[in-house]
């Protein structure tokens, strides 16, 4: 992928620099990232894909502008295809970023540094005619010798109604210098107080859902970064300025306020005006030395407008002594006493800037190749600067051109699905699933039979009955080993659907392609060639039902969900328990030695009812979140407490307490194990859950494909993660085959056998 850098304007960093001596440390520039070689199409589009996505989610004016910035990219696609030279794919990006008409945002060719002419000895200042003209292109020895030089200018300044400030600096060691000598004069320069822009940018909380609703509460906001004033010396008469600007001067905040909200302040730009300086930019680099640079912050003056302009400009090779059309424009200026309109200054205002959601396209079930490679930049973008698990995503930047490929080949709608649930699976995710016209699964089986496989010990085997009349009738047992699908090798099918599906660990991978290795259209018949326990085959048929497919499938209602076993032990189906039984569960458990809570699937939400009233530990919290904050490209982590647990109950029992888990407990229920955990010190028995913990949220892609995936992470209080990796079981108990088909359930016998020692 391109090196993002992101620019800012020089600060207070350089003057600790100088005052402490040390050598200050280059940012990375173009030629110091790797060199991107676009040598085929692909490469191409996945250069285009990260321009686009970095301007897609961090121009500033983007939201406000009204621009069509999909069709942007699908009409700029077929040219950086065609491209078959680094200038010919700079004209082609060049085309797109041109439609946002910011001078900032562009594609620039990196060249070598103009040799910087030799300082000429004249002095900082000098009087032409009833002008002071302050010349601040020097370099000092030290920052001592600084702070005298613009001092002694006190005096000068103190009595000048008419100042040039030659501000053209020949190179960065320059600039440097003056940056700093702007922030001694902050006091002597302006005759009147001023007040700078802000400066405006996006930051995002997360990824904010695109459909539906959650409870992660992700947003973007708009910031914006307060201006700084600046007041004159008391007695400083009412005076114009004039400040001279080339491509090397610091726009730093002075310059700005005084342009920006005097009347009598102007800019003469010796070549094109730049506000690159003063905002904040990323940079990535193409090949053959070009770069795309990104604004991704904006100024905002008093009045309300954006953006800078100078009052003349000159050109950039013109002559820049004193008889120079620069020196003699700022001096006509000054001397005109002729005030200037503020806003003058700055474009046009744009709109309110509003969030949209991702447009899907859904009248496209099969989109034109455009849209196709829209869907897989989006997705990529997505990934690349919101997903909070960096490590989830492997290898991502190879993965870009890869499908950038699959995509345009796709033949037909199902071949794009497909080829989306790939890109989607090499997202090591577990709460990734993709909801295809409001369907999910839509592609790979909507429906599945009434019994459910697990591997066990590494063979897939029916483990669980959802219609026990309609197994017994076609003849499968629970236990019965499954070897063919629809007349396809079992192990076939398998391997197709781990291409397509994503989970978080290895565990909950084989869980997930076990529930859909019947799956199907809904109202078909699935064919089955199982062994059973005693080694003989048989052809079977089942029929497909939606409501048997693990999104939608409810556990059963048979029963009560809690229960007294031998020896006075209380069992606890958090599977089927319902917050209003809470209560009466615990009376009923009063006296127990100790209670096992079957946390083997998904909750009903129960935990936050049930966590205060296990409290004995005193636990506040189970979990930090673990939430993306980014701006500017660059990404940070927000971390803050769960703050979950009420302790406004008393704790209602106080026994001992055993959790049974395993991969099939995913996302709240592995909060709910985390709350229990911290609240009652219950133990754990099983094999690791799904490592899939946190909140989602949803990108939406053409062809009305939304994907959900995981938006925040919880981790331990103690920063241990769950993502990737589960809720560790504190004893180790897997089934069996033989306990499988015996009838045993080998990991809650585990925890009898604990409570009763």
């Amino acid at each position: 992928m391109a090196t993002t850098r992101v620019r800012r304007q020089p600060g207070a960093i350089f003057l600790l620099t100088l005052v402490m001596g040390l050598a200050a440390h280059a940012a990375p520039t173009a030629e110091d990232a790797p060199e991107l070689v676009e040598a085929t199409p692909d490469a191409r589009l996945a250069a285009l894909c990260h321009i686009w996505g970095a301007v897609e989610h961090f121009h500033p004016s983007l939201p406000s502008r009204g621009l069509d910035w999909d069709a942007a990219l699908v009409e700029t696609a077929p040219r950086v295809m065609e491209a078959r030279s680094p200038e010919a794919l700079s004209d082609a990006l060049q085309g797109m970023l041109g439609r946002l008409g910011d001078p900032v945002t562009r594609v620039a060719r990196q060249t070598p540094p103009a040799p910087v002419p030799s300082a000429q000895a004249t002095p900082l200042s000098r009087q032409v005619g009833d002008v002071l003209v302050v010349d601040l292109d020097r370099r000092f020895g030290n920052f001592q010798e600084l702070y005298m030089a613009v001092s002694a200018l006190g005096p000068e300044l103190a009595k000048a109604r008419r100042v040039v400030v030659d501000l053209r600096a020949r190179g960065t060691d320059e600039a440097v210098w003056m940056d700093q000598a702007l922030g001694f004069l902050a006091g002597a320069l302006p005759s009147e107080p001023v007040t700078g822009p802000g400066e405006r940018y996006l930051q995002h909380s997360g990824y904010r859902i695109q459909f539906g609703a959650t409870s992660g509460g992700y947003g973007t906001t708009m910031d914006l970064r307060l201006a700084e004033g600046f007041a004159p010396a008391p007695g400083t008469p009412k005076r114009s300025v004039a400040f001279l600007v080339n491509g090397r001067t610091p726009l730093v905040p002075l310059l700005l306020a005084m342009v920006g909200s005097s009347s009598r302040t102007f800019l003469v730009a010796q070549g094109a005006l730049d506000e690159s300086p003063a905002v904040k930019t990323m940079e990535l680099p193409l090949a053959g030395g070009h770069r795309a640079v990104v604004r991704t912050s904006e100024l905002v003056f008093p009045e309300g407008s954006q953006g800078l302009r100078a009052d003349v400009t000159v050109p950039a090779n013109a002559d820049e002594g004193e008889q120079g059309p620069a020196v003699q424009a700022a001096l006509k200026l000054v001397r005109s006493g002729r005030a200037k309109t503020p806003a003058r200054n700055a474009s046009q205002r744009t709109g309110l800037p509003t969030w949209h959601a991702d447009e899907t396209y859904a009248n496209q079930e099969y989109p034109s190749p455009g849209l196709r490679t829209l869907a897989v930049c989006r997705f990529w973008n997505v990934m690349h600067y919101f997903h909070p698990d960096p490590k989830a995503l492997g290898d991502w930047d190879t993965v870009l051109p890869e499908f950038l490929h699959k995509a345009r080949e796709a033949s037909d709608a199902r071949t794009y699905a497909l080829a989306l649930y790939e890109l989607s699976a090499r997202v090591h995710d577990g709460h990734i699933f993709l909801a295809e016209r409001g369907t999910v699964f839509r592609t790979l089986g909507e429906a599945t039979a009434p019994i459910l496989p697990r591997y066990v010990e590494g063979r897939p085997l029916m483990t669980e009955v959802f219609d026990a009349n309609v197994a017994r009738e076609a003849g499968l047992s629970v236990g019965d080993e499954l070897l063919t699908v629809d007349g396809q090798p079992v192990e076939e099918r398998a391997a197709f659907l781990r291409r397509h599906l994503a989970a978080s660990t290895p565990a909950a991978l084989s869980l997930k392609v076990a529930e859909m290795l019947l799956a199907g259209p809904e109202g078909s018949q699935v064919s089955l060639r199982v062994k059973s326990a005693d080694g003989r085959q048989k052809e079977l048929k089942l029929p497909r039902s939606r409501a048997w497919l693990a999104p939608f499938r409810q556990p059963s209602s048979e029963g009560e969900p809690y229960r007294k076993l031998e020896g006075n032990l209380g069992y606890v189906d958090l599977r089927q328990l319902r917050v209003e039984q809470i209560d009466p569960m615990l009376e009923a458990m009063k006296g127990t030695r100790g209670i096992i809570f079957d946390m083997r699937g998904q909750p009903r939400s129960t935990a936050w009812e049930l966590a205060p009233r296990l409290n004995v530990k005193g636990a506040e919290h189970a979990a930090v979140v673990a939430r993306p904050l980014v701006s500017s490209g660059r990404r940070q982590e927000l971390r803050f407490s769960d703050s979950e647990i009420s302790r406004a109950t008393p704790p209602r029992y106080t026994g001992r307490t055993v959790m049974l888990v395993d991969e099939r407990a995913s996302s709240q229920a592995e909060y709910t194990a985390m709350m229990i955990q911290a609240t009652a010190g219950t133990r754990l028995v099983g094999a690791p859950t799904a490592g899939a913990v946190g909140d989602t949220t949803n990108v939406c892609l053409p062809g009305a494909i939304c994907v959900l995936f995981t938006g925040q992470l919880l981790l331990y209080p103690d920063g241990r993660p769950v993502q990737g990796v589960g809720v560790p079981p504190d004893v180790e108990v897997r089934p069996t085959v033989q306990g499988i088909r015996s009838g045993r359930d080998e990991v809650l016998e585990r925890a009898i056998s604990m409570l009763r020692e």
